[in-house]
């Protein structure tokens, strides 16, 4: 998986002069947590690759590392306002405790759904999308995978605050993939253009599980825009809860192909 990464990249620069000829600008659903609602155009195939880490110590003499190395969301625009997504990663773990170290990796399981547009910005009623999908786990013995198969789904929403900033928020819930009961999701994030091809938000998110305690989170970062389809992106965030992980830091770069 990292290979197939790294070859990503590569990809990525010694066709960006082609690339750049594809009119509009990419829309993409990373680094922050917020769902856009915006949709990959008709036809179009889109790649979203990143890189996070993510450290935490629950207790004294207790210390877990997570790398996430690549996660992946390949998007296709199937029609207007229609779009196939299919997601993975590969995790690696390690667990250190009173200095012995426990190291796991594998792959997550497979997520596949679609987003639906469903209403345009209006005045005060926002850009609104539904997403749809499905974790279905492929491999036993692995502690990256889930027990069952999961479903989610999300409200994406956008409100264009002025021609610079504009405010995103998802509300939703996930259902079974090995918690019990529901979780429900919540983010909303802050973002502005500070220049034509430079943007920043920051983001309050969590989780809240019908069972356990609650995870919220903050997060913030940046994108660029190195060309019209290709966009590269960096963030950071911690944990606001006690179980939430101490902190957490990542990259990532996408593309979207020409039709």
């Amino acid at each position: 998986m990292k290979t197939l990464f790294f070859a990503f990249l590569l990809f990525t620069y010694f066709n960006s002069q082609y690339l750049f000829s594809q009119a509009g600008d990419i829309s993409t659903d990373r680094p922050d947590q917020s769902e856009s609602p915006y949709l990959v155009d008709k036809e179009s195939f889109q790649i979203e690759a990143g890189i996070t880490a993510e450290s935490d110590e629950p207790q004294n003499d207790v210390k877990i590392n997570v790398l996430s190395a690549p996660s992946l969301l390949f998007r296709y625009g199937a029609a207007k306002n229609f779009e196939l997504r299919a997601g993975i990663e590969h995790i690696s773990s390690k667990t250190t405790i009173f200095n012995n170290s426990y190291n796991e990796s594998g792959l997550g399981p497979l997520m596949a759904g679609a987003k639906i547009g469903l209403f345009k910005e209006k005045g005060s009623a926002p850009e609104t999308a539904l997403l749809l999908s499905v974790t279905i786990p492929f491999k036993e013995n692995s502690m990256f995978q889930s027990d069952y198969i999961g479903g989610e789904f999300r409200f994406a929403m956008t409100n264009s605050l002025s021609n610079r900033v504009s405010l995103s928020y998802n509300l939703g819930a996930e259902f079974g993939a090995g918690s019990r009961g529901a979780t429900g999701i919540y983010t909303a994030a802050i973002g502005a253009n500070l220049i034509k091809k430079l943007s920043v938000f920051a983001e309050l998110y969590g989780f809240l599980p019908q069972k356990t305690s609650p995870d919220h989170r903050f997060d913030a970062g940046l994108t660029y825009l190195v060309l019209k389809n290709v966009q590269l992106d960096a963030s950071f965030g911690f944990g606001l809860s006690k179980k939430s992980p101490d902190f957490f830091i990542g990259g990532g770069v996408s593309l979207r192909l020409p039709k």
